[in-house]
């Protein structure tokens, strides 16, 4: 009976353990411990997923941005910009979140080019999202990788590969353009109608009819702390870009600006104030800071008339990726390259273009549809 007990309460536990541990090491969906034959195979969380891209793939440039710039082909990349790129953009990722990715990548990879996105979460909200789920895979500790399959996600798909892991293309693995529910929406205003109940078309909605109820009433959203938030804004990009820029100086960094549309800088100008002239100060700051850095570019393209136009657009902020193309072709020319010569001009047709786009009359249209469903 003695020995029964022991069993029970050690042998089995362990045994447990050990072929748990066994299921992991054999299924391995991250492919963290070795590369086995599902080398197509990838999950669909990006920021575990990356580290195996970067410690598996050869490449000597990456582009790294959100949503803003998944749908670029590193093919494409490769032969307008040069090198050999990568895509490994985050989606929804501020700056915070990607220096983790971009300080691993920097330390163990030579890298000649790096394409990121200066997005708004990063421009005017310098936000530090939680990245306790992930960060611990790029540390210099190898052993605690292992943490990130305590789910139950990646215990059943360690056991079935097929639960969790799909083929995806390697020259842009987390592209959503092909998706039929994004790509469904460009063409205008009336394919927004069509997807009235999709979650981005109505913030975006709800974003545009609220903004310009304050606009009628003459309000604007000011905060009083706007210079503190302007300071904290330059030390969010010390901290999460430019120390890299300084420190690699043989790496070019090309940083862009997502062409949002207009309506969403329309909204930010005449109505959220204060994140207008956060936005505007942080471009500022960074193009003062490329005349220090030779290794520092920043394109802009919030003067050209493309992103007046709303079939460019799945929402305020999400444009088609053919504008991907366009845009590495314009960078190929140097077309949109803000210097300290330009970069006063640029913001002047910028805000003048915001500050005269007509919300009310967009927002009536909308008001109209809604209100006669």
């Amino acid at each position: 009976m003695k020995n029964k007990i022991i069993i029970i309460t050690f042998f089995i536990p362990m045994l447990i353990s050990l072929s748990i541990l066994l299921g992991l090491y054999i299924g391995d969906p991250l492919q963290l411990i070795h590369t086995h034959s599902s080398k197509k195979g990838f999950v669909s969380s990006a920021r575990h997923q990356v580290l195996r891209i970067i410690n598996q793939y050869s490449f000597d440039s990456i582009i790294l941005g959100t949503s803003m710039l998944e749908n670029t082909s590193a093919d494409e990349s490769s032969k307008i910009l040069g090198g050999k790129f990568m895509n490994i953009s985050l989606s929804g990722s501020d700056f915070n979140t990607r220096s983790i990715i971009l300080n691993y990548t920097l330390k163990h990879k030579k890298i000649k080019k790096v394409l990121y996105s200066l997005d708004d979460n990063g421009l005017f909200q310098f936000q530090k999202k939680d990245t306790s789920n992930f960060d611990f895979l790029y540390d210099d500790d190898k052993v605690n990788d292992i943490r990130v399959y305590v789910s139950f996600k990646y215990l059943k798909c360690s056991m079935f590969n097929s639960y969790c892991l799909s083929n995806r293309d390697i020259d842009r693995p987390f592209a959503w353009y092909k998706n039929i529910e994004h790509s469904k929406r460009f063409g205008g205003l009336d394919n927004w109608f069509k997807a009235k109940n999709n979650g981005q078309i109505k913030s975006a909605f709800n974003s545009i009819l609220a903004s310009i109820e304050q606009i009628k009433l003459n309000n604007q959203n000011i905060d009083v702390n706007l210079q503190d938030n302007i300071l904290k804004s330059k030390k969010y990009l010390d901290d999460t870009i430019l120390k890299y820029v300084s420190t690699y100086s043989d790496t070019e960094f090309i940083l862009i600006i997502p062409p949002y549309s207009r309506m969403k800088y329309a909204i930010d100008a005449q109505y959220n104030i204060s994140n207008f002239e956060e936005y505007k100060a942080s471009i500022r700051y960074l193009v003062n800071k490329s005349n220090k850095y030779s290794n520092l570019k920043i394109y802009g393209w919030g003067n050209h008339s493309f992103i007046d136009d709303i079939a460019n657009y799945k929402d305020l902020h999400h444009y088609e990726y053919k504008i991907n193309s366009w845009m590495l072709g314009a960078i190929s020319r140097k077309a949109g390259l803000l210097t300290t010569d330009n970069i006063e001009p640029y913001l002047d047709v910028f805000t003048e273009k915001a500050l005269n786009y007509n919300l009310i009359e967009l927002g009536n249209r909308i008001s109209n549809y809604l209100n006669s469903k």
